[in-house]
């Protein structure tokens, strides 16, 4: 069974910040864009990219400057861009919406399966990376499905799968062909606004 990894908050949660003995400073936030929180006394706080147990204890870090011993819980209420995209040779492309622990073999399942067309032994997983660049994985279904391999990836929110029709030998090139084919409209549903650093490559827009 594959890991699962701690849960980081994104851009567009709803937080609830709950102060045992001070509940008059109990407060509900989203994360906004530029990846922050505004927390009464404190100001900005960094919540993107944090677990909800590290925003917790930073949280009862600034406070404990203006209260005596706070205790804090941080509850993720709402959660934004949980959405997963299969693209390719499956019966239904499109976005499903990621449910608890999927892998890359169950969206693909969701998708309605692969075509006939389709080349299970060359499998691209796209993810973004910390600094907004997207990378690409190749996994072969085939060994997957076969036992031959335990590779059944644990999807995170905005991960793309592709299903190609033919063998891909380069992935770092298809990953980048890939982003050019795609209309504006998938590129903002998929990363919002998408530019292009000076190697020509996607990143992530602010």
């Amino acid at each position: 069974v594959p890991e699962r990894e701690p849960y980081r908050l994104a851009v567009g949660d709803a937080v609830a910040v709950r102060f045992f003995y001070y509940p008059a400073y109990n407060i509900s936030v989203f994360v906004r864009p530029d990846g922050y929180v505004t927390i009464p006394l404190v100001g900005e706080v960094k919540a993107e990219g944090m677990k909800p147990s590290e925003l917790e204890a930073l949280i009862r870090e600034k406070y404990s400057e203006v209260l005596a011993a706070p205790e804090v819980s941080v509850i993720v209420t709402e959660f934004a861009n949980q959405r997963i995209f299969v693209f390719g040779e499956v019966m239904e492309p499109g976005a499903y919406d990621l449910r608890g622990s999927t892998t890359l073999l169950d969206a693909v399942a969701e998708a309605g399966g692969v075509t006939y067309n389709g080349r299970t032994d060359s499998v691209i997983l796209i993810r973004r990376q910390p600094d907004g660049m997207f990378a690409g994985t190749r996994v072969n279904l085939q060994d997957l499905l076969a036992g031959r391999s335990s590779e059944n990836l644990m999807l995170k929110p905005r991960d793309i799968v592709y299903v190609p029709m033919t063998f891909i030998a380069k992935v770092d090139v298809f990953v980048d062909q890939f982003f050019a084919k795609l209309t504006p409209t998938w590129y903002f549903f998929i990363a919002g606004r998408e530019v292009l650093n000076p190697e020509g490559r996607y990143i992530i827009g602010r």
